[in-house]
């Protein structure tokens, strides 16, 4: 099926003092009437029809965009090749056809399972229960295919086929682990848009299944293709890190690091006040404690004074 566009061009006279009046397809001069196209001029009737030869100079004519034509239908001369064009009879045998309507598609198009529409006959197929059509615009929305019809969500989810749009979207999908298909009425775990066999979301030490449980991950790197690897609880706590103050595993809640040790936020305090330090401004002791910013300062005062 060739992709055209649709192109025109007049006749023009040939003046005297013209000296680029070469025929891009003959080479010949052209002494009395030209036309052009692409910035090339033509003899009238040099600049015809691929199939029937038809002239198509001074009207509308269609214009291969395809990049790769077959050898045929290409003219050559000095190395330059021109385009595949039709006059408007020979195009209708060639012409790209709407799926859904069977009229010649001009213009832009959609494409959908190989198939191509116009973009007004893409529309949806759902009737309401008064018998008036959706007609919803398919474009860049999700579709639902049924007996060579497709519906938008909504009036899927209405069709009594007792499978509903967002169980469609799941079975369309591949286990993000295994890579193979969910079966209709099977279990399925979902995880941030991902999807997995519950026999297939499992902690990666133990192997032991977490799906319906609690468990952690290690975020996704870069490369989103890597595999997501999850921790079931009893693993996170083993893995989990000590806490340098109480001597307790960091298993939750947000860990404090400085100077390469880890601590539980609510162990990382002031000496003085036992306010949670967190990121804010802190100092070290002679003794190895940290103090927060406000009793350094109330120190320094009390220092000043007593001097």
């Amino acid at each position: 099926m060739v992709e055209t566009q649709k192109s025109s061009t007049a006749l023009q006279q040939v003046t005297s003092n013209d000296v680029s009046t070469i025929c891009s397809k003959c080479g010949e001069k052209i002494l009395n009437v030209m036309t052009a196209d692409e910035n090339k001029v033509y003899h009238p009737h040099c600049f015809n029809c691929s199939d029937c030869g038809k002239t198509l100079a001074g009207g509308f004519f269609y214009k291969s965009k395809n990049t790769k034509i077959d050898e045929s239908t290409i003219i050559s001369r000095n190395n330059l090749t021109e385009p595949v064009r039709f006059c408007e009879t020979c195009y209708k045998k060639v012409a790209p056809k709407c799926a859904r309507c069977h009229n010649i598609i001009e213009a832009s198009s959609i494409v959908w399972e190989d198939k191509k529409f116009h973009e007004s006959c893409f529309t949806c197929w759902g009737v309401d229960k008064n018998g008036v059509q959706c007609e919803k615009p398919m474009k860049d929305e999700p579709v639902y295919p049924l007996n060579d019809k497709w519906y938008c969500k909504n009036c899927f989810d209405k069709l009594d086929t007792g499978v509903s749009a967002a169980t469609r979207d799941i079975l369309s999908q591949k286990c993000r682990k295994c890579y193979k298909e969910f079966a209709p009425g099977s279990l399925v775990s979902e995880y941030k848009g991902d999807y997995y066999h519950p026999t297939c979301f499992i902690c990666s030490q133990c192997n032991t299944s977490i799906a319906s449980k609690s468990f952690y991950h290690q975020s996704k790197s870069d490369d989103q293709q890597s595999e997501v690897k999850f921790l079931c609880e009893n693993c996170h706590i083993k893995n989990a890190q000590e806490c340098a103050e109480c001597k307790n595993k960091i298993v939750n809640g947000e860990a404090i690091g400085f100077e390469g040790k880890q601590y539980h936020r609510s162990c990382f305090t002031c000496q003085n006040c036992h306010n949670e330090i967190g990121t804010a401004h802190f100092f070290k002791t002679k003794d190895g404690k940290y103090i927060c910013q406000q009793c350094s300062l109330q120190q320094q005062q009390y220092d000043t004074q007593t001097k």
